[in-house]
C-alpha cells in the first residue's frame, strides 16, 4: 500500500501544471545575470571584501543577487541573514526567489522551491499580517500550488477576504484572481469589473494612478483588460506605461506587453494598431508563439 502511494503522488505531481505566482500563462521575465560583466564584477567585488560576514555585507549581496534575478544566491543569502533575525521582508524575498527559481528548472527540482516558497510567504505574513505584498504572494502560492505540497485553495479564498477587509482595491483584484485560478471566469470578469470603476473613482488622470499602484498590478491590468475585454482604453493606458518605463527589474515580458496591447487593439477594430504592436512583440521574440497567432489573426483581417 504505501508503494502505491508513492506511484500515486508522483503521478499527480508529474501531471500537475505548476503554475506558481502566474496569474495567468504569462511567464515571468528571466535574466542571464551570468553574462552581466557588471553583475559578476560587482558580486565579486562584495565576496572578497575582509568584512564579507557582516551582516551589511551578507545585506548587499542578498538584495544585489535579488534585484539581477540570481536566485539561488538570493535565497542562500537572505537565509543568512534570517539566521541573525527573524524579519518578514528577508522571509519574502527568500519566498520570491524559491517560487521564481521553482519556474526555472524541471519540474522534479521545483519541488523543494515550491516548499521553501510556501513556508516563507507564510512566515512573512505570520509576522507582518497586513503588509499587503506578503499577503498577495501567499494567495497566489496557496491558490496554484497543488494540496499535496500544501496549497490550499480555500485558504487562499479566505486570505483574499482579509485582505479586503484593509484594502479594498488590492483585495478585489486577488478575488478575481482567485476566481480565474477556480475557472470562474464569468465572476472573475465582473469582479475585475469592480476593480476598474474603482479606479476610474479613485484616479481621475493617469499621472495619479502612474504613482500610486504597483508595477506588476499595472500590467496586470493590462492583461485583465486585453483578456476580458474591459475598459480598453484604461488598458492601452496601463501597458503603455509599463512599456516606456520598462527595466531588467520588472517581472513580465516586454513582448507579453505588446501582445496584450495587440489584443485590445483587435477588439477595437483598430487593425493598424493591432499590427504594429503585435510586429514589436515579434521583433523582440520572433519564437513568441501567442504573437505569431495573433499576427495570423490580423493579417485575415
Amino acid at each position: 500500500m504505501p508503494h502505491m502511494h508513492r506511484i500515486k503522488w508522483v503521478l499527480l505531481f508529474f501531471l500537475f501544471p505548476l503554475l506558481i505566482v502566474s496569474q495567468s500563462k504569462t511567464p515571468f521575465v528571466s535574466y542571464d545575470y551570468e553574462s552581466d560583466a557588471d553583475y559578476v564584477k560587482a558580486l565579486k567585488s562584495l565576496k572578497n571584501q575582509p568584512q564579507q560576514q557582516s551582516t551589511a555585507i551578507v545585506k548587499s549581496i542578498a538584495d544585489l543577487s535579488y534585484a539581477y534575478k540570481d536566485w539561488d544566491t538570493a535565497i542562500e543569502y537572505y537565509e543568512i541573514l534570517l539566521l541573525e533575525a527573524s524579519q518578514a521582508e528577508n522571509y519574502f524575498k527568500v519566498a520570491v526567489a524559491a517560487a521564481r527559481k521553482s519556474l526555472e528548472v524541471s519540474r522534479f527540482f521545483s519541488v523543494p522551491y515550491v516548499v521553501k516558497a510556501r513556508k516563507c510567504a507564510l512566515k512573512a505574513h505570520e509576522l507582518q499580517p497586513k503588509r499587503v505584498v506578503f499577503l498577495n504572494l501567499l494567495i497566489q502560492l496557496y491558490a496554484e500550488i497543488p494540496s499535496f505540497l500544501g496549497g490550499d485553495i480555500d485558504f487562499a479564498e479566505k486570505k483574499t477576504n482579509e485582505l479586503t477587509s484593509f484594502d479594498s482595491l488590492e483585495g478585489a483584484m486577488m478575488q478575481a484572481y482567485v476566481f480565474e485560478v477556480k475557472n470562474n471566469f464569468d465572476t472573475s470578469k465582473s469582479k475585475y469589473a469592480e476593480v476598474f470603476g474603482s479606479l476610474k473613482e479613485k484616479f481621475p488622470d493617469s499621472e495619479q494612478w502612474e504613482n500610486a499602484l504597483r508595477r506588476d498590478m499595472i500590467f496586470d491590468l493590462g492583461r485583465v483588460s486585453a483578456l476580458y475585454q474591459i475598459e480598453p482604453d484604461m488598458g492601452i493606458a496601463f501597458l503603455d506605461h509599463y512599456l516606456k518605463s520598462f527595466d531588467f527589474k520588472d517581472n513580465y515580458p516586454l513582448e507579453w506587453a505588446y501582445y496584450y496591447c495587440s489584443k485590445i487593439y483587435l477588439y477595437k477594430k483598430d487593425f493598424k494598431k493591432a499590427k504594429a504592436s503585435i510586429e514589436k512583440a515579434l521583433e523582440i521574440n520572433p519564437n513568441f508563439e501567442e504573437g505569431l497567432e495573433i499576427l495570423n489573426t490580423v493579417e485575415l483581417e
